[in-house]
């Protein structure tokens, strides 16, 4: 019998043994590969006045899917604060637009080069991005991340 292991319970036990990499022999997953992908919390905007301080002494750029705004943040790196209201649907679909967001922006933050630009971003999703499949709304994203992008400092 062969037993599945998911990723969660790979992490501890690698954080708990010490590794050189090499495969994990319940699993067959090396430490390697195990290692998360997702956007840590210190590039995350998490606080209310953190938004508002964007909204008002920000820039705003508009798409089809979402409002983009954004403002400097002296720190060595960017931010980004997801919001989506009730108008968008239910839990799971807010949930999914954000996840969306968040991997549009994690995959697109260097090749884009915010990183280098200290800024915060915040986008508001609008409801129309509720009946918009992942290719669709990420191309939208990433049109409006381009402008910004390309724009001087707010």
């Amino acid at each position: 019998m062969v037993r599945q292991c998911s990723p969660v319970a790979v992490a501890r036990g690698a954080s708990a043994s010490p590794s050189n990499g090499t495969a994990d022999a319940r699993c067959g997953i090396s430490s390697l590969e195990a290692r998360s992908e997702s956007l840590p919390k210190l590039r995350r905007l998490a606080r209310r006045r953190e938004f508002l301080r964007v909204y008002e002494t920000g820039r705003k750029l508009f798409s089809r899917y979402c409002v983009l705004f954004y403002a400097d943040n002296g720190l060595p790196y960017s931010r980004i604060g997801i919001t989506a209201t009730k108008k968008l649907g239910k839990a799971n679909v807010r949930n999914r637009l954000k996840r969306w967001t968040r991997e549009v922006y994690r995959r697109q933050r260097e090749p884009l080069g915010l990183d280098e630009r200290s800024q915060d971003f915040v986008v508001n999703v609008k409801p129309d991005a509720a009946n918009a499949g992942f290719a669709e709304y990420s191309a939208d994203l990433l049109r409006v991340l381009r402008r910004a992008a390309s724009a001087g400092p707010s």
